[in-house]
C-alpha cells in the first residue's frame, strides 16, 4: 500500500482507538497524539505537538527510553510491551505498556515512529494475582510437605507401636492353644486369636488406606509365586479365628503366577474374612483359583442373603459396611483395599450377588 503523510490516513484510527497512540518524528518530536492518551494525561493536543515524547516519561522511564528503547528502534526498527511510567499534567503517574515501530518509505528510509500505549491496570492486577497464586502454591506445598511428614509418622506408629504388642498377644495365644485347657479356657483363647487376627487386619487396612489417600499408593513386589501355598496359609489362619466354619478350596493352578504374593494373600484374606463374617454360617466358603484364556482368576463365594443392588454400587468404597449386618464391627476398608490391590496388579475385582450366593472375583492378565 502506498505510504501517506502522517496525520491523514491515521487520524480516524487514532481518534477512535481505545488505546493511546503517538506519531513522532525520527528525532522524537510529537507529530500527532490521539484523544485517548490526551484524556489519560489531562493535556490539550496543542500543548504537546512539537514536544519530544520522552518529556512525558518519568525520570527512570526516560533514561530507559533513551538508553535502550531508542537504540532498539534504530537497530531493529521496533520494540514490544515495555512497561514505562508517564507523568500526567497535574503530576499524576500512569503505568502503561509501550510498543513502538519505525515506519519507513519505499527506499527503506525512516519516516516517523508510531507508538502505541496500553493502560497497565489489568496487567498489574494480573501480576498481583500471579504473585498471590505463587504465594498460595508455596503455602500449599509447605502444607503438603508437613502432611507427608505426618503421614510417615502415622504409618510408623501403626506399623511399629501397635503391631509389636499385637504380635506378642498372638504368640501368647498360640502357645496357650497347645496346652491342655478346659472348654471354657479354649473358648477364651479362641476369642483372643480371633480378635488378634481382626486387629491385625484393621491395622494393615488402615495403613494401606493412609498410603493410598495420602499419595503413596499400593506398592508391589512382583515375583513368580505358586498360588496353592498362599491359599492354604490364608485359609489356615482364618480357620483358627473361625473354627466352626468350613472353607473349601478348589485350585487347579500348577504354575507360578507373577504377582506380589503378600498382597494377593492380603486380598484373599480380606475377601474370605468378609465371606466368613457376612455369609451363612451353615454353608461353606468356597475359594477357587484357575487360569483361563491368559487370565488368572481368584474367586471367593459364600451362601446367604444377597446384597441389595443399591449397596453393590458402593461396596468397594472406603468406610462402607453392609447395612444388613449392623452388628458386625469394622471400618469398612477390607473390600476397598482389596480393590486397590487388584488395580495395582492391572486387574479387576468384581462382585455378583444373586440366588442367595455372593461371589467376589479377582481377575488379572497373566
Amino acid at each position: 500500500m502506498r505510504n501517506k503523510e502522517p496525520g491523514n490516513d491515521l487520524d480516524d484510527f487514532l481518534e477512535h482507538s481505545l488505546s493511546g497512540h503517538v506519531t513522532s518524528g525520527v528525532g522524537g518530536e510529537i507529530i500527532n497524539i490521539n484523544s485517548k492518551l490526551l484524556k489519560w494525561l489531562g493535556y490539550d493536543s496543542k500543548e504537546l505537538i512539537g514536544k519530544r515524547f520522552n518529556s512525558l516519561l518519568a525520570v527512570g522511564s526516560r533514561i530507559f527510553y533513551e538508553t535502550h528503547l531508542s537504540p532498539l528502534l534504530k537497530l531493529q526498527g521496533f520494540f514490544e510491551e515495555v512497561s514505562v511510567e508517564l507523568i500526567a499534567k497535574h503530576g499524576g503517574r500512569l503505568q502503561v505498556l509501550l510498543n513502538g515501530y519505525v515506519r519507513k518509505d519505499q527506499e527503506d528510509k525512516p519516516q516517523f515512529v508510531q507508538l502505541t500505549l496500553y493502560r497497565a491496570t489489568d496487567r498489574k492486577v494480573y501480576e498481583e494475582n500471579l504473585r498471590y497464586a505463587i504465594s498460595d502454591a508455596e503455602k500449599r506445598l509447605s502444607e503438603e510437605r508437613e502432611m507427608a511428614g505426618l503421614r510417615e509418622q502415622f504409618i510408623a506408629v501403626l506399623g511399629h507401636d501397635l503391631r509389636n504388642p499385637l504380635g506378642a498377644i498372638k504368640s501368647g495365644a498360640s502357645l496357650l492353644s497347645r496346652a491342655d485347657l478346659s472348654d471354657r479356657n479354649k473358648a477364651i483363647v479362641n476369642l483372643i486369636n480371633k480378635s488378634g487376627l481382626r486387629m491385625e487386619e484393621l491395622i494393615t487396612n488402615v495403613m494401606d488406606f493412609a498410603r493410598v489417600r495420602l499419595g503413596g499408593g499400593i506398592t508391589l513386589d512382583l515375583e513368580h509365586a505358586l498360588i496353592d501355598p498362599i491359599i492354604e496359609q490364608v485359609t489356615s489362619e482364618l480357620k483358627i479365628a473361625f473354627p466352626e466354619r468350613t472353607v473349601d478350596i478348589d485350585c487347579s493352578i500348577n504354575i507360578a503366577v507373577k504377582c506380589d504374593a503378600n498382597r494377593i494373600a492380603q486380598l484373599l484374606s480380606n475377601l474370605v474374612a468378609n465371606a466368613l463374617t457376612h455369609g451363612a454360617v451353615n454353608e461353606p466358603v468356597i475359594v477357587s483359583a484357575n487360569i483361563t484364556m491368559g487370565y488368572f482368576e481368584l474367586t471367593v463365594a459364600n451362601g446367604g442373603k444377597t446384597i441389595p443392588e443399591e449397596s453393590i454400587d458402593t461396596l468397594f468404597e472406603p468406610f462402607k459396611r453392609e447395612e444388613t449386618s449392623p452388628s458386625q464391627q469394622g471400618l469398612g476398608l477390607g473390600l476397598y483395599i482389596a480393590s486397590q490391590i487388584a488395580g495395582a496388579h492391572g486387574g479387576t475385582l468384581s462382585v455378583v450377588s444373586k440366588d442367595n450366593e455372593t461371589r467376589f472375583t479377582f481377575r488379572m492378565p497373566v
